[in-house]
């Protein structure tokens, strides 16, 4: 018996989504982001998206775009225009990890920013961002996607 699927935010038919497009979402979320344009960047989010960050910061991770949105704007508070730059795109189907690259300056130091500090894995479920995670090594990123890929193979 197939699982339910969870509803997509807009009600539209999303059955022949191509990963490619997970892809373009994931880009897109990110440059919404960087914009600082937040209802751009939660289109795409499940009503019950799940915030994941490493162990050190996972006091932060939430569930939904509204608790999202609220640690970005912690964030603005800290930082001016932090920017997540996108160095690497992995595209593995329901998965897309992102190589990224942290730029910003804190506000009340002026301490500049400019590292790898996480990389993202979002998962999709019929073209709607239901998972993003925050991994310490891009090396973590690549072993989320192939722990999926792993399961797949064996039907875990």
């Amino acid at each position: 018996m197939e699982a339910p699927r969870l509803p997509t935010p807009s009600g539209r038919d999303v059955s022949s989504v191509t990963t490619a497009e997970n892809v373009d979402k994931t880009r897109a979320f990110i440059e919404a982001y960087n914009r600082r344009d937040y209802d751009a960047a939660v289109a795409d989010f499940h009503p019950r998206v799940e915030w994941v960050l490493p162990a050190r910061q996972d006091f932060d991770s939430c569930v939904g775009p509204k608790q999202v949105i609220r640690f970005w704007e912690g964030l603005d508070e800290t930082f001016d225009e932090l920017q997540l730059l996108p160095q690497e795109y992995v595209d593995a189907g329901d998965r897309v990890a992102v190589r990224l690259r942290h730029y910003g300056r804190g506000k009340g130091s002026g301490i500049e920013l400019d590292t790898e500090l996480y990389h993202q894995v979002t998962t999709f479920e019929d073209g709607v961002m239901v998972r993003i995670e925050y991994v310490a090594t891009w090396q973590e990123a690549r072993d989320l996607l192939e722990a999926k890929d792993a399961r797949r193979l064996t039907g875990k």
